[in-house]
């Protein structure tokens, strides 16, 4: 899963004129905003395994095609007519890869508690095409155990679990979707509506390629929306953004 969301966001250029400290305070729990995911052989878990088999059945080449070409906040606004690269938008790329950081750290976090195991490692009749199961294997040194993290779990999480790939619950790439719709519709209000449907995008992507439940994708965009919105809370998160938006919007032609 880390390995997909590196993929996902842009490599952050020097932090410009950001500030230096992270926008969520280091009292933010998720585990208190994100409720559990459904119980193994639970009624909704059922629901939630039919949801990706009937989406297997009906997934066309070109919709796979699109799941594994990954995306970007680039991707979302380009999507718009323009044909921006990262290093014209310097302010903007920091901004917005440092907000995907945090809130990608809040959704690992997540999953290394609940340990949901991935769609097709609770069924075979998910098949992922091409390597993305694969991608999901957990590597020789990775770190997925709570014990090694810096940051302790709750005591509601129950004890690690081996585990053969990396865990389903919430989203990661739901969770950046809806942390790029979040920040550019804020930026760019006048192109919401295109700007969310491509971000919804994200999450659909990773039901068609069944590597997520559904309720995977709906909470981590709720991950991602519930920190966001605690952020806006701190001063430098909204001059950072100001400064992203002014950018943003004279590189696309609009009005400051």
């Amino acid at each position: 899963m880390r390995k997909f969301l590196l993929a996902l966001v842009i490599l952050s250029t020097p932090a410009l004129a950001l500030s230096d400290k992270p926008y969520l305070p280091a009292s933010y729990s998720p585990i208190e905003i994100v409720p559990p995911p459904p119980g193994e052989g639970s009624a909704q878990q059922q629901r939630d395994l039919a949801e990706v088999l009937d989406v297997q059945k009906t997934r066309t080449d070109a919709l796979i095609k699109r799941a594994e070409s990954g995306g970007n906040y680039l991707a979302i606004v380009n999507a718009l007519g323009a044909n921006l690269k990262a290093d014209k938008i310097p302010v903007t790329n920091a901004f917005i890869s440092k907000v995907t950081r945090e809130t990608s750290a809040q959704v690992d976090f997540v999953k290394d508690c609940w340990q949901r195991q991935r769609p097709f490692a609770v069924s075979k009749a998910v098949q992922p095409p091409g390597q993305q199961a694969e991608n999901m294997r957990v590597k020789p040194g990775a770190n997925m155990q709570a014990g090694e993290k810096s940051r302790p779990m709750p005591a509601i999480c129950p004890a690690m679990r081996p585990t053969e790939y990396s865990f389903s619950y919430p989203s990661g790439g739901a969770s950046v979707g809806m942390t790029a719709a979040i920040l550019l519709a804020a930026m760019v209000p006048e192109k919401t509506a295109e700007i969310h449907t491509r971000g919804r995008e994200a999450g659909e992507n990773r039901v068609i390629l069944g590597v997520h439940f559904p309720s995977d994708v709906a909470e981590g965009r709720l991950s991602a929306a519930a920190a966001i919105a605690v952020m806006t809370q701190n001063p430098a998160f909204n001059a950072d953004l100001a400064d992203a938006r002014k950018e943003l919007r004279a590189a696309l032609g609009y009005a400051n």
